[in-house]
């Protein structure tokens, strides 16, 4: 089951050439490493993180073996220790504690091992998130380990000193040059080039505001169909049309993934009204500090804003509060 749910290297990736080559010189340093892969879901953090740890440089630094464990699979600290030891291939012996044969492993390895927590926003936010805390900083402290997390939000977990890529916010959307070779890359041979082409695909990024994930989906529909087709599908139905394949998933549906931020950061009652009020918003709310009050008035409004940073649903631009267009 863990292994089915590792992702494959991904055929396309265009625009994040030098994240990759950041992510590499960061765990090529002496000495244990920690990298952070922030930002909302959809932004191709998943991809990014296998770009790395899969490169030749990566590869020949952790001589003693680079893992990836799929967090959504662990919601807490025992599910995560069950899983490194299956991911590592420890043996544990009747009545042996498999945390006490994960740490042992740790603490008698003679090269550098790497070990890829993907998907962390899982297990860091489910009710027993202090032994999962306790479980990433005890795993951190041993001189062999190097450890990369993928998670929606804007901070790296714990208390350890983690290097982020990316901007204040984690990774940002695509630049529209990149943007643009994704999708005719994701499209493939069914798309026909025009000037009018050309034209539709800028005003359908543009109106994705360059979501890798939204990119990707809305591409896969000139497979089958028209660009004129999506063009249309998407002016009438919007995100319902992001989605690939019959079962939906955080790598298959926009709305799977924004749903998934809904329910790991519990947006509701007030900061449901609150993320509702900003959709509607063209501009989001400018200069949120000083207006958010008269908009909502009463106590907490600050720390709904809060919460709605770390879900990566919102971010602040120019002190404005915004949202990514998908959402």
């Amino acid at each position: 089951m863990i292994a089915s749910a590792i992702p494959a290297v991904p055929f396309v990736f265009k625009g994040r050439e030098e994240l990759v080559k950041q992510g590499v010189n960061i765990l090529c340093q002496q000495g244990p490493r920690f990298l952070a892969i922030m930002g909302a879901g959809g932004m191709g953090k998943t991809s990014l993180a296998l770009y790395i740890m899969n490169s030749a440089l990566v590869q020949d630094n952790f001589a003693g073996g680079s893992y990836f464990i799929p967090c959504e699979l662990f919601e807490d600290a025992e599910s995560l220790v069950q899983g490194l030891v299956h991911v590592m291939e420890l043996t544990v012996q009747e009545n042996q504690s498999k945390q006490r044969v994960l740490f042992d492993h740790l603490q008698t390895a003679q090269d550098d091992l790497l070990i890829v927590l993907d998907n962390f926003e899982t297990p860091w936010n489910h009710d027993d998130s202090i032994s999962v805390k306790n479980l990433l900083e005890k795993i951190a402290q041993y001189v062999k380990v190097s450890l990369v997390v993928t998670m929606r939000g804007p901070d790296g977990p714990g208390d350890i000193p983690w290097e982020k890529l990316g901007d204040k916010y984690g990774i940002p959307i695509l630049l529209p040059v990149p943007a643009k070779e994704a999708f005719k890359a994701f499209a493939g041979s069914n798309l026909e080039r025009s000037n009018d082409s050309e034209s539709q695909i800028d005003s359908l990024l543009y109106q994705l505001d360059y979501v890798p994930l939204a990119i990707k989906l809305s591409a896969q529909h000139v497979k089958r169909i028209p660009l004129e087709a999506l063009i249309s599908m998407w002016e009438k139905d919007k995100t319902s049309i992001l989605t690939e394949g019959r079962v939906p998933g955080r790598l298959t549906s926009v709305s799977f993934s924004i749903d998934i931020s809904l329910q790991i950061f519990k947006i509701e009652g007030q900061l449901l009204n609150l993320l509702s009020a900003i959709s509607f918003l063209p501009d989001g709310i400018p200069f949120w500090v000083e207006y958010i009050h008269q908009m909502f008035p009463g106590e907490g409004s600050n720390f709904n804003v809060s919460t709605l940073l770390d879900s990566s649903l919102v971010y602040v631009q120019n002190a404005g509060l915004k949202m990514l267009a998908p959402v």
